[in-house]
Parts: structure tokens; sequence; C-alpha cells
């Protein structure tokens, strides 16, 4: 049974697990500058900032995932042409807006979370608000939001398996590939839940390592 696993097989598997973490990479980044940014519009004193932000983050929080995606593939397109893009970039901007929403309510209770004393400290020694942000608050608030940023990591990372339905062909749509060529489902879609298995697990020990690394700081000084 377990022979199916020839070279070729698992190049294409290779070649479907490098587009799934070329997806989740991608989406992360966008989707973690996406969120900054509507973090801060729901916190500006703007009303239309605040509203605008959280139109973005209602609209991609309160609808799945697979509608937004083939609202962007094959409902908007032919609406406003110059938004067709080929099916990877789709994919991209569509994680991306997802993960943006998700990740703007997790740095705005990061954020806020910081105590209020260190904003008027700050404020205090004369420091402007974008040193006060970019100096005080970002960093104290990346360690709170790091937790939480990991596991919508991971879970992108598992949400990327929807990009096959625009096309893309990462891990999950190659499979199914090979799948219809070797007529071997069962040691296939195995090694594809061992591949997530073990990507998911590496990234878990990251982040982890990560949150120690930020705290280090925080323990030194309590021992103090």
């Amino acid at each position: 049974m377990f022979d199916v696993f020839t070279p070729d097989v698992l190049r294409a598997l290779w070649r479907g697990t490098q587009i799934t973490l070329a997806l989740t990479l991608l989406a992360s980044v966008f989707g973690l500058a996406l969120g900054f940014l509507g973090a801060l519009g729901r916190m500006s004193r703007l009303w239309p900032l605040r509203a605008l932000a959280g139109v973005y983050i209602e609209t991609f929080r309160g609808t799945p995932l697979l509608v937004q995606l083939f609202f962007l593939f094959f409902a908007l397109p032919p609406l406003i042409p110059q938004l067709r893009f080929p099916a990877f970039q789709t994919a991209v901007i569509g994680l991306s807006l997802f993960a943006g929403a998700y990740a703007a309510e997790i740095i705005r209770g990061s954020l806020n979370a910081v105590d209020r004393g260190q904003t008027e400290a700050a404020r205090a020694l004369g420091l402007k608000p974008l040193q006060v942000l970019r100096l005080v608050l970002v960093p104290q608030a990346a360690r709170i939001a790091v937790p939480a940023l990991g596991n919508q990591f991971i879970g992108l990372l598992k949400d990327s398996s929807l990009a096959s339905v625009v096309t893309v062909s990462e891990l999950l749509l190659t499979t199914r590939g090979l799948v219809s060529i070797t007529f071997q489902p069962f040691p296939l879609y195995l090694a594809v839940g061992i591949i997530y298995f073990l990507l998911s697990n590496v990234a878990a020990r990251l982040f982890s390592r990560l949150e120690l690394r930020l705290n280090r700081p925080y323990h030194l000084a309590a021992r103090r």
C-alpha cells in the first residue's frame, strides 16, 4: 500500500507543501499589517476611521472564509475586471483579509492590556504619540499578543487548504490529484494529515520560544 510514495509522488507532495507554506507565511505577514492598521482604526478618536475599521473587521469575522474566497475569485472579477487576479494571488488576498480581521482584535486587546500608566509616563517625558506607540505600547503589547497570534498562524496554516477551491495547487489539491491517479486515498491522505500535524507542531514550538524570549526580561526583572 505504501509503495505509492514514489519519487514523483514525494516531489509533488513537497511542491504542495511549499505552496501551503508560502500561502500561510504571506497571508500572515499581510494579515498582521492589516490587523495593526485595523486595531489602530478601532482605537482612533476619528469616528470615520473607527467605522471603516469596524465594518472591515465585522465583515471578515462574520462570514466564512470559503465564501470570501469564492466571492473574490468568481463573483467580483465579472463586476470589476481590474480586480481579476491569478488564483494564488487571490488566495493570498483572501487569506490576508481574513487573518487581518482576527489579528486586529488580538492587537487591539493587547494594546489595551498595557497599563495606562505606561502611556501617561511616556507622555510626561515628552514623547510624541507615534513614539509612545512605537517605543512603549507595541513592545509590551507584542509580548501579550504572541500566544494568540501563534494560534492564529496555526489556524491559518490549516485554513490554507481552502485555497484549493480557487484552483491553487496547495497540499490538499495536489493530494487529490495524486489520489485520482494512484487510487490510493488512505496512505496519501494519511501523509497529508501527518504533514499538517508536523508543520503545526513546529510552528507551535517556534511561537513558544518567541514567547519565552519576549518574556525573559520581565522574568529577570521580577527575580531582582
